[in-house]
């Protein structure tokens, strides 16, 4: 029987193409599949060369801003601040943003819900609501925005100076 095992191993080494085995540092053999051939056809072809992208998967497009910065200039705690960056989906896929987050919870940013198809122009929200504590302080916060856009994050800034509440 060890026999007949040891033929069967023996006929599949040399089968499975023996000369294809590569020697490690050490002398052992051990097989290893050639990078350059993996989705390859016999021709040298591609056999992956129809498939483009993903169909299932969103992809990844580009987003640019109109303005990437704002100073609301002077602003009184406590105020509500309202300012709408603009965008386009320069890209050929339509433009999903997953999340928008601020650095600071003065600062509330609303993402569209849709998907902004290619060529159009979309908004992001960005309400800033200073803090007491920030009185007699220019702040500024940042935006991150993460969206099928390569590269993944873009960011915006909001700044303002806040000055202390106009008493009656």
């Amino acid at each position: 029987m060890k026999k007949f095992i040891g033929a069967v191993f023996l006929f599949t080494l040399v089968a499975c193409g023996g000369d294809s085995d590569t020697k490690t540092n050490d002398g052992v053999s051990s097989l290893v599949a050639d990078e350059n051939l993996i989705g390859t056809t016999p021709e040298g072809g591609s056999e992956f060369e129809e498939i483009t992208s993903d169909p299932l998967s969103p992809g990844s497009t580009s987003i640019e801003y109109i303005e990437t910065t704002h100073n609301f200039g002077n602003v009184r705690y406590p105020s509500e601040n309202l300012y709408t960056f603009k965008f386009k989906n320069t890209g050929n896929v339509p433009l999903l943003i997953e999340s928008a987050t601020a650095s600071c919870g003065c600062t509330v940013p609303n993402k569209p819900e849709e998907a902004i198809l290619p060529g159009e122009i979309g908004e992001l929200d960005v309400i800033f609501r200073p803090k007491e504590g920030q009185q007699g302080q220019v702040v500024k916060k940042r935006v991150t925005v993460t969206a099928n856009t390569e590269p993944k994050q873009s960011y915006l800034e909001i700044t303002g100076n806040v000055l202390a509440p106009i008493l009656d």
